[in-house]
């Protein structure tokens, strides 16, 4: 079962977590107050690329915490006469107490350079010299501060993401372009920010893509980047970088929830079994995941066309756990054992699968039971019994269902394939096909060809219930209209 990936705290993870709170005004000057939440994004951005430490903003000590942050950094700020003194306190977050103290004064910029530099010896400066700039940034006059200094690219960011969250779109977008059109723009962080902003209000999965791509060799050890980086390129179908990225996220984080088996579906996809067969037992060593890890390894090889395996590793979750997935392993393994047999047309051992299958939904009380046996009668080529079964099943369902069988279904290709491309790897079955099938009809070959490589899974979501049993039927008659193998 695909499970997405997260990242949760481990100690024996090499990359170390620090949350920037927000600091304390004890100036007794309001005028001040933004300093509050600048000076803490000025340490973040300065402290940002360290492949041994990730830095994050965190509002109160309990979202530092949820962050999954190793160190809470304090910090509180007050006048020593025209100078600014910033004072922090970093705390170990599993022994609660203070392991480090700093102070720096100066200007805001100074300051706060002085205190990145004593966090971490690598950090560097900010995206601007100009404290009238960071005073505009810091309170949120972004237009201001990018008129005092053209190049400061946190402002130009801000900017964008501002008219973003105001649904300004259009303008979000041309500050996005005026931003990336300056050569000098400071931080390539900032310009590769902009540049993935900029992609995701396009809607331009491939730009986002790259962006995220130059993102993370900026900032290598950005979890949440890279787990960003590796749900795109998944829904790209771009699946060897989607396993770097899973790989590069637990090499930060060798205990990230979840993480091994996105891994091993992303290895799965791009045809190396063996990889994905290691990274899914690997994942089932881990507490509670051992039937998930078994249907999962069954996916990997169902997708490849290895049915018998796939068959294996359905049952052994259902011994596993015959309450997952409500009892679907049965069901997937209907369908591996059916494809498995389709040569020597022999239906036995997979309708004994399916009948399990529905009797354990009998027992559960589901009142689908006579739908999903015409289901299966439809899709392993028993149109007529499956017909005959629509008698027993509610008859606004049972209209529904035989429409669907005597239509013929179609669209657009341009909608299609949007769909297509919309619609995540693991639960595309309905789309591919059917952009396939609209493919082939424009004489389209080799196109319709790379996307019935793999084989659509026999349980997904988020397509039409009445339209899944034409999936394997239309998905069989394709593969051979092209010449390609089947069961």
């Amino acid at each position: 079962m695909v499970t997405l990936a997260g990242c949760s705290r481990a100690p024996e993870r090499g990359v170390e977590r620090l949350a920037i709170l927000p600091f304390e005004n004890l100036t007794g000057d309001s005028t001040l107050d933004w300093v509050a939440s600048a000076a803490p994004a000025m340490v973040t951005a300065e402290l940002s690329g360290n492949p041994k430490l990730t830095a994050i903003r965190a509002g109160s000590v309990n979202d530092g915490y949820l962050g999954s942050a190793d160190r809470l950094v304090h910090g509180f700020f007050v006048k020593r006469g025209a100078a600014l003194q910033i004072d922090v306190q970093v705390e170990d977050a599993a022994r609660h107490k203070t392991v480090t103290r700093a102070e720096a004064d100066g200007d805001l910029i100074q300051a706060v350079d002085a205190i990145s530099k004593r966090l971490e010896s690598s950090a560097h400066v900010f995206s601007t010299s100009s404290g009238a700039a960071v005073s505009a940034w810091g309170q949120q006059k972004y237009e201001q501060a990018v008129g005092i200094d053209p190049d400061f690219g946190a402002a130009w960011l801000s900017w964008a993401e501002s008219l973003t969250q105001r649904g300004q779109t259009a303008e979000a977008i041309e500050v996005a372009e005026r931003a990336l059109a300056r050569a000098g723009l400071r931080s390539e962080a900032d310009r590769a920010r902009i540049e993935l902003l900029q992609a995701a209000l396009r809607k331009d999965d491939v730009a986002r893509e790259k962006a995220l791509g130059a993102l993370v060799k900026i900032e290598p050890s950005d979890t949440s980047l890279l787990a960003m980086a590796a749900e795109t390129s998944m829904n790209l179908r771009d699946f060897p970088a989607a396993a770097g990225y899973f790989k590069s996220i637990l090499r930060v984080d060798p205990a990230a929830s979840g993480v091994l088996n996105s891994l091993g579906y992303a290895e799965g996809y791009a045809g190396d079994l063996d990889a994905a067969k290691s990274a899914f037992e690997a994942y089932g060593r881990q507490e509670g995941q051992k039937t998930n890890s078994l249907d999962s390894l069954g996916e990997a090889y169902f997708i490849r066309g290895r049915f018998a395996e796939a068959e294996k590793y359905f049952l052994q979750a259902q011994q596993s756990d015959p309450a997952f997935a409500a009892g679907a392993e049965l069901l997937k393994a209907a369908y591996a054992r059916w494809l498995g047999d389709m040569k020597a047309r022999d239906l036995k051992a997979a309708d004994a699968l399916m009948g399990r299958y529905l009797d354990e939904r009998k027992r559960s009380h589901d009142p689908l039971v006579a739908w999903r046996e015409a289901v299966w009668d439809f899709v392993t080529g028993r149109r007529d019994l499956a017909m005959a079964k629509l008698a027993e099943v509610q008859p606004q369902l049972a209209d529904r269902q035989r429409a669907v069988w005597t239509a013929r279904i179609s669209g657009e290709l341009s909608t299609l394939k949007e769909k297509y491309e919309r619609t995540a790897p693991s639960s595309d079955g309905e789309a591919r096909v059917f952009y396939a099938a609209a493919l082939l009809a424009e004489g389209q070959k080799d196109a319709a060809r790379k996307l019935l490589e793999l084989w659509p899974l026999p349980v997904e979501t988020g397509g039409d219930s009445m339209v899944e049993s034409l999936v394997f039927p239309k998905f069989i008659e394709l593969r051979r209209a092209l010449g390609m193998s089947v069961p």
